[in-house]
């Protein structure tokens, strides 16, 4: 899978343009930024690297045939989160109808499982994570988003936002417990589980 290093604001949205204009270069810079982050974190859902692999080519493969008509309200990265988001959980819709590889993936994912499970079957669990994460002040959101929702490093989030790398692990701190905040007090305690999933620092 080609990668490349993260693409700046200015950049995308230009390679966003030139996208619904049919350029299939800009669709290739794209893919090659944010393949293989949406795989890994595709992959930590799914357990499967084949299923993985197939998520991200499906994905990729609906925004070229939708590109003239596509609308990204915030970064691309966001936008593929929200689009695995839903594809994830209509993988796990469908794996009723695959018990072999249920309890492949439900070995596989061990103790982790029940609360993947729980988060990918209930959108209005997911929901409630994007809520909270748009609560967020500008700063404190581009950051979370950058690291937790886009998959860059610490260091590629606080060179793309120019910010010093301890002010991004501040922002990152501060993020993650709003969040935790937001959710307990709007939420019953058992939607808490889901922001602890996605919110674990693998940094």
């Amino acid at each position: 899978m080609l990668t490349s290093g993260p693409i700046l604001p200015d950049e995308e949205r230009a390679l966003l343009v030139q996208l619904q204009t049919g350029s299939g270069a800009a669709f290739t810079l794209l893919y090659q930024a944010y393949a293989e982050r949406l795989y890994y974190n595709i992959l930590a859902l799914v357990k499967d690297e084949l299923t993985a692999e197939e998520l991200v080519q499906d994905i990729f493969s609906r925004i070229w045939q939708k590109r003239e008509t596509i609308q990204i309200d915030t970064s691309f990265g966001a936008y593929l989160f929200a689009a695995s988001r839903n594809r994830v959980y209509d993988f796990f819709r469908k794996l009723d109808r695959d018990h072999h590889l249920y309890a492949t993936i439900k070995a596989a994912a061990s103790y982790e499982y029940s609360y993947i499970e729980e988060a990918l079957l209930n959108r209005e669990n997911a929901d409630i994570l994007q809520k909270a994460i748009r609560s967020l002040p500008q700063q404190r959101r581009r950051a979370f988003e950058l690291c937790k929702i886009e998959g860059c490093s610490y260091k590629e989030a606080s060179e793309i936002m120019g910010i010093s790398l301890s002010t991004l692990k501040d922002h990152m701190a501060n993020a993650r417990e709003a969040i935790r905040t937001y959710v307990s007090k709007h939420y019953e305690i058992t939607t808490i589980s889901v922001a602890l999933f996605y919110l674990w620092d693998r940094k």
